[in-house]
């Protein structure tokens, strides 16, 4: 147990989970389809809940948890061709409440703004909006970030707007 506890307590193994998750979401803005996108971001927000969880981070922790729950019922609701606005409209209420909730100063602001704007993103079934709101989420995650000194999570930030920027390019106005 006073093994498992020193790794966990590791900051290379800490910053280590959190490029894992990088590499996630990296791929995910990459995808052309929905649910590609959904289960590369899910996966990452696990990840960096848990990330978050061992860096301290707990207004993180909790909205990226949160977030897996809501990004799972945005994609069941889309696949069955389902409005997922009530939906959102309730996550986006619960994100305020639980950034409110776990509050650790003007920090948390930016990680519920972050969420506010990526549910309403993963709440559309248009992967081109997804990556434009990604552009407006991605820096509010950075400031958290750097607050955090989430290395990983810097790292992700901007590998994140690179892969956004790039797809939006290459799939947004170039295929056009």
């Amino acid at each position: 147990m006073e093994f498992l506890l020193s790794i966990l307590k590791n900051p290379y193994f800490v910053q280590g989970i959190g490029f894992l998750g990088t590499l996630l979401v990296a791929i995910g803005m990459q995808q052309k389809q929905y649910h590609r996108i959904v289960a590369c971001k899910i996966s990452n927000e696990l990840i960096s809940g848990f990330q978050y969880l061992l860096l301290g981070g707990y207004t993180g922790m909790v909205v990226n948890f949160a977030s897996c729950i809501s990004n799972g019922v945005y994609w069941l609701r889309i696949r069955k061709g389902k409005s997922t606005l009530p939906f959102q409209i309730v996550f986006g209420i619960m994100f305020v409440v639980i950034g409110s909730l776990s509050w650790h100063g003007w920090v948390s602001i930016f990680v519920i703004l972050a969420k506010l704007i990526s549910s309403i993103a993963l709440g559309i079934n248009n992967t081109r909006v997804i990556r434009i709101l990604n552009l407006i989420s991605t820096p509010c995650w950075l400031m958290y970030n750097i607050y955090m000194f989430n290395i990983a999570g810097m790292c992700s930030d901007l590998i994140m707007l690179t892969s956004v920027i790039s797809a939006i390019i290459r799939i947004d106005v170039l295929k056009k």
